[in-house]
């Protein structure tokens, strides 16, 4: 007697579970979960939408340097990057960082150089969808 109950028991619960994932899942003929889709357009491909802007300015040795590259109006920055043109372990990157929301400023320190350089803030910046 208890192997039947236990039997019966376990048949129903695979049944019931087996009714609830057929209920629930896109290819079931009713809408048993009654899900509506209310989810936003998808967002455009970024092809297109992702540009980068550089600036670039002399580095006089003795002193520094700032250069800030920015963004276009509307448009958010995601990322960027301080470099120079040729490398000078004398050159020290001093300060990297986002003003605001669309401009990347370099700030560079060149006490120790002995030779002019130029230095490039590049930001990437993604342009909104439209």
């Amino acid at each position: 007697m208890k192997n039947l109950s236990a039997v019966l028991i376990l048949s129903v619960g695979v049944v019931m579970g087996a009714a609830l994932v057929v209920a629930c899942s896109d290819d079931s003929p009713t809408d048993a979960d009654a899900a509506v889709c209310d989810c936003p357009a998808a967002e455009p491909p970024l092809a297109g939408r992702i540009v980068h802007v550089r600036l670039t300015e002399v580095l006089t040795a003795g002193g520094g340097g700032i250069a800030g590259a920015n963004c276009p109006a509307g448009s958010i920055i995601i990322g960027g990057a301080c470099e120079v043109q040729a490398p000078d372990a004398k050159i020290l990157l001093m300060e990297s960082r986002f003003v605001g929301d669309r401009q990347l400023g370099c700030r560079w320190s060149t006490e120790a150089a002995t030779v002019d350089n130029m230095g490039t803030a590049d930001a990437i910046c993604l342009i909104p969808a439209p």
